[in-house]
């Protein structure tokens, strides 16, 4: 007679699976170990110094620029310094630093032509 066809060859049944081996231990099957995803400290660094420059920016634009704006471009520069871009936080940050100095230059000539205009009125 010809062979069994239910009873496997030895080509169609492998010791080793796909993601491990048969016959292994006691419990006979050792499961393959699980994929690294590539998240590791530095990158999850660099996501927090990338969210707190936009934190950062954010209070610069709104709250305090003189604070904040040099805190936005520094939390821009660690990220970008860990491999992550950090645009919006150093571009709000710059825009802090900006009005800081426009407040400035508007407070000086403020002050420029009221003493001015008091010499000139005589007071």
């Amino acid at each position: 007679m010809s062979e069994n066809p239910y009873q496997p060859t030895p080509q169609q049944h492998s010791p080793q699976g796909q993601y491990g081996s048969y016959g292994a231990g006691a419990g006979g099957y050792v499961p393959a170990a699980p994929p690294a995803y590539g998240y590791d400290a530095t990158s999850q660094e660099a996501n927090s110094a990338a969210t707190l420059s936009l934190v950062f920016g954010i209070l610069a634009v709104v709250l305090l620029p003189i604070v904040f704006g040099p805190l936005a471009l520094w939390q821009a520069k660690k990220a970008e310094r860990l491999g992550k871009p950090a645009t919006a936080g150093k571009v709000l940050g710059w825009i802090g630093i900006v009005m800081v100095i426009l407040g400035v230059v508007a407070a000086i000539a403020f002050f420029v032509l009221m003493a001015g205009a008091s010499v000139t009125s005589g007071i």
